[in-house]
């Protein structure tokens, strides 16, 4: 579970993330969606604790980072991308990182994202698609309670977006909470049950994902249709 309380983002004047008090459930799959600048990335870095909230906490299963060992331990996570050693393997890269975190690297983990049968396979000769499979991999080696994912997409083809939703649902089963960042409102419709609507560092409004094509057109409708000023009434009240 993860607690947002108060927790905002400021540097110099200018708020990156404006304060916000958000909770997330078990077993629930959030999308953060929205265009460069709209404070995807700062709510995940805030949670993943490589940023400091200028206001505010965030709990991951009740721990803050004043327990660092702990909060790091509740969940795994994916940068949008990341400079592999071009030498190493996909097997020798995923072993390092699982080591890391004080996992034991299994083979079922590349099994589950379909790099075991490209192990042998040096980080050079990955696809876009292949290099963010093996990212998501490390950030399930662990199975942690808490995945939080910047852009797992990108790269990805038909084939694999449609089984990375299956991944995220099969993780959501057990139990996990999921947040995961993207610009591209079919993918939040499709992978998401609640869509975080963010732009100018709010949160304007969410979307509960009951049949994929409709929140695709309530998503479609506010951020490209919608001409009202939710986002800016928010923005004054939060100042």
């Amino acid at each position: 579970m993860i607690h947002c309380i108060d927790v905002g983002k400021k540097y110099g004047d200018t708020w990156s993330l404006y304060p916000i008090r958000e909770e997330i459930a078990s077993g629930r799959i959030v999308a953060l969606c929205g265009s460069n600048g709209a404070g995807k990335s700062t709510l995940l870095n805030l949670m993943n604790g490589t940023i400091e909230p200028s206001t505010g906490v965030i709990q991951l299963n009740g721990y803050t980072t004043t327990e660092r060992r702990k909060y790091n331990q509740s969940f795994g996570y994916m940068p949008d991308d990341f400079s592999f050693d071009d030498t190493w393997t996909v097997e020798e890269t995923f072993a390092y990182y699982a080591i890391l975190q004080e996992a034991r690297p299994t083979p079922e983990t590349l099994k589950r994202v379909g790099l075991y049968e490209h192990k042998q396979k040096r980080v050079t000769e990955l696809s876009k698609g292949m290099r963010q499979r093996l990212l998501l991999a490390q950030a399930l080696v662990n199975a942690a309670d808490i995945l939080l994912l910047d852009e797992p997409t990108n790269g990805l083809d038909p084939i694999w977006m449609r089984m990375l939703q299956d991944l995220l649902r099969e993780e959501a089963k057990r139990g996990a909470t999921i947040v995961f960042s993207t610009h591209q409102l079919d993918v939040a419709a499709m992978l998401s049950d609640e869509v975080w609507m963010m732009r100018a560092g709010t949160i304007c409004g969410k979307v509960n994902v009951h049949e994929q094509q409709a929140a695709y057109e309530r998503l479609r409708e506010f951020f490209f249709e919608s001409q009202d000023d939710t986002c800016q009434m928010h923005v004054a009240r939060t100042k």
